[in-house]
């Protein structure tokens, strides 16, 4: 077992990307590597900062669900980040952020990457990578940015036997092992490109990417709401805020998450 290496993570990061870094940070075991990146904001002047582990003791993904950590199997990584952004600047940065993931990372692979919106990475309809952010609004014009990213590299079925979702580990789609360390230096390059493009460009420069690879674009999709009523409709794809946009009947409604469950609609 190869295990994550500062060194050969920087080695592979460009030299300009490198300027923009305050810290990197790897762990054999942690609690969870989005609550380092929080330390890291609280108690430090440094303003972007990276942390990896081998292992997660009490990784969350979305809605509080665990993520499931072995060591020395997948990524478990995430960025710290103090921007001159207010939190309404802020709208569509997950959907930028699975875009990056997704770019990042089909090089490696030989099966097309897709998102399901807002950020969930997959392959054939599985899963097999998440994506977790918590912003905190210090000032007008300051805001805290954590994004936690969880990527199945090497898990087996077994190791991932209490997942409760279809979920599949990139190493099924790669004909030759995959470096880690490799897969970890191209993940920060493209979280810190994005530190730098996304509070000038906001959304609108990641959108057409974003509906390119999102699975149930132009699909009809059954939506759940809250109060259990459902939905019936066609994705028409995000607007500028990163909502999804679903055609039901002859009217156009728009959603954050949150607010909803969706998934393509089999034969009613």
């Amino acid at each position: 077992m190869i295990l994550l290496s500062k060194e050969k993570i920087l080695e592979n990061l460009k030299k300009d990307d490198l300027y923009h870094l305050d810290d990197i940070k790897i762990m054999e075991t942690t609690k969870s590597t989005n609550e380092d990146a929080k330390f890291f904001l609280k108690h430090k002047n440094n303003k972007k900062g990276a942390f990896f582990a081998e292992q997660q003791t009490v990784g969350k993904g979305r809605n509080k669900r665990s993520w499931i950590s072995p060591f020395g199997k997948n990524i478990y990584f995430s960025f710290a980040w103090k921007t001159n952004s207010n939190h309404s600047a802020l709208d569509g940065l997950s959907l930028a952020t699975a875009v990056v993931v997704a770019e990042s990372l089909q090089s490696m692979i030989n099966e097309k990457i897709e998102i399901k919106w807002p950020n969930d990475l997959t392959i054939k309809d599985k899963k097999f990578g998440g994506i977790l952010i918590e912003t905190v609004q210090q000032k007008r014009k300051l805001s805290e940015i954590v994004i936690g990213i969880g990527i199945n590299i090497n898990m087996t079925e077994k190791e991932g036997s209490a997942i409760d979702q279809k979920w599949v580990s990139l190493s099924k789609f790669s004909d030759a092992p995959l470096d880690r360390n490799l897969i970890a230096s191209k993940l920060l390059q493209g979280i810190l490109n994005l530190s730098i493009k996304f509070p000038e460009l906001g959304f609108s420069f990641y959108k057409s990417s974003f509906q390119n690879l999102h699975m149930l674009n132009n699909k009809p999709c059954v939506i759940k709401l809250p109060d259990e009523i459902k939905i019936f409709g066609k994705v028409i794809g995000v607007n500028k805020k990163g909502e999804i946009l679903i055609k039901s009947n002859s009217e156009i409604l728009s959603f954050r998450y949150g607010e909803i469950s969706i998934r393509k609609e089999e034969n009613r």
